[in-house]
């Protein structure tokens, strides 16, 4: 082999290398930017879930005490009634937390998180 050979060859592999480390970079770029993506929806979606979820909520609460004022007792007693209800629901929740809020959250971001990507797509 002639010495002029190698070098090309060992230039060549080394520019290879390099063009071929680029390419995983920005395959990672592009990983990370999906998953970020898919996180930023889940939580936005989430939000406005939540706040539409509590505008329903005060909306029944408000209606119930009004309600309630109206035809059976005093509205005080109505939004007692409600807030009893509240109470009961926050203390239920906080002792059911894991097994309505953190598990699946944590399942969820898992698998969006550890989600693989064929080399193939």
């Amino acid at each position: 082999m002639a010495p002029g050979k190698i070098s090309d060859n060992v230039s060549l592999l080394t520019e290879n290398v390099k063009d071929y480390v680029n390419l995983r970079i920005d395959l990672t770029k592009l990983i990370l930017t999906e998953k970020i993506a898919k996180l930023a929806s889940f939580f936005l979606i989430s939000v406005i879930f939540f706040i539409l979820a509590m505008f329903l909520l005060l909306f029944l609460s408000l209606a119930f005490v009004f309600g309630f004022g109206d035809s059976i007792g005093p509205a005080w007693l109505g939004a007692l009634i409600v807030t009893a209800v509240y109470v009961l629901g926050g203390v239920l929740i906080y002792i059911k937390r894991h097994q309505f809020f953190i598990n699946p959250l944590v399942s969820h971001l898992t698998k969006i998180l550890m989600e693989e990507k064929d080399e193939n797509e």
